[in-house]
């Protein structure tokens, strides 16, 4: 097999251009073109050199990729710490393999016998002939692939980061449930300051004495006369009422209590917090049952 180095050198420049470029992407790195160009112009040159040189092949292929990659990723990133420089290698990798992947996969298809010949015979050669096209098609193919994978785990994360397990306790009772950490949430106890949950009352019902569960049942807690009926109870003096505003509404007020003990994603919270009590349901779904602001979760 004859080998042109100046094709070699350009065929692997554009596939180390497109892994370092597709790199920066994933981990939103600001780093300009021509770093980037020049990371994947070291890389080319390194891997040529291994390949047109005899005397060099002796070299470990896995020693040889991550000499090869740790020097493009230094040139083209300028990683300031260890960590940030793992980050990038195993990006790096990630991207490689998938894009070996989908080249190796098109060449099996679009040329099943000589492919299986090369593995056989000389699986080195079989490296060094997948055409530019199918070079070229795999690129393509690996960044929809790879870009669709990177939205469905920000997907997943930000559904996991957005909701928060939530669990109430007073006394011997303890009521859990998902709420939304919302950001326009920002609704806190007028008084003391405290920042304020709310929860819906079927979540947190077991919490409540008789008499206020009646008083939301019946849609009398605004009903101020009935409120200040059950001061008798030892609960009365958990009660805090908080004015709060929303879209399509100026004023109104929700009745609130002081717990014994909140916690979030089971870290307990040393701050003093108050239940906000919401009639109603926050989503409909039934896929979050409370809103929290985000300095709860910070």
């Amino acid at each position: 097999m004859t080998l042109y180095a100046d094709i070699l050198f350009l065929v692997n420049f554009i596939m180390n251009g497109f892994v370092l470029w597709v790199v920066s992407k994933i981990l939103r790195t600001q780093k300009k073109l021509f770093r980037i160009w020049a990371g994947a112009g070291l890389m080319a040159f390194l891997y040529t050199l291994i390949i047109v040189i005899p005397p060099l092949r002796f070299l470990n292929v896995i020693l040889a990729s991550l000499v090869i990659l740790s020097a493009g990723v230094a040139l083209a990133f300028n990683p300031k710490s260890i960590k940030e420089f793992g980050k990038l290698m195993a990006a790096g990798y990630i991207v490689s393999f998938t894009v070996g992947g989908i080249g190796m996969a098109l060449f099996f298809l679009t040329d099943l016998p000589n492919a299986v010949y090369f593995i056989v015979s000389d699986l080195d050669a079989f490296t060094r002939t997948i055409s530019w096209q199918i070079a070229l098609v795999g690129m393509v193919a690996s960044y929809f692939i790879i870009k669709i994978a990177m939205k469905m785990f920000e997907r997943y994360t930000l559904k996991r980061q957005m909701l928060c397990h939530v669990c109430i306790a007073l006394g011997s009772t303890d009521c859990t449930f998902d709420a939304l950490v919302d950001t326009g949430h920002s609704l806190k106890e007028p008084l003391s300051q405290c920042p304020v949950i709310i929860a819906e009352f079927g979540e947190i019902k077991p919490l409540l004495p008789n008499c206020l569960q009646v008083l939301f049942e019946e849609n009398l807690e605004n009903d101020l006369t009935v409120l200040l009926s059950i001061r008798e109870e030892a609960f009365y003096n958990r009660i805090r009422m908080i004015p709060f505003t929303s879209l399509g509404r100026k004023s109104g007020m929700l009745i609130g209590f002081r717990p014994d003990k909140v916690t979030l994603e089971g870290v307990e919270k040393n701050a003093d917090i108050v239940i906000g009590i919401y009639n109603d349901k926050l989503c409909q779904s039934g896929r979050y049952r409370g809103l929290l602001s985000p300095e709860l979760v910070s």
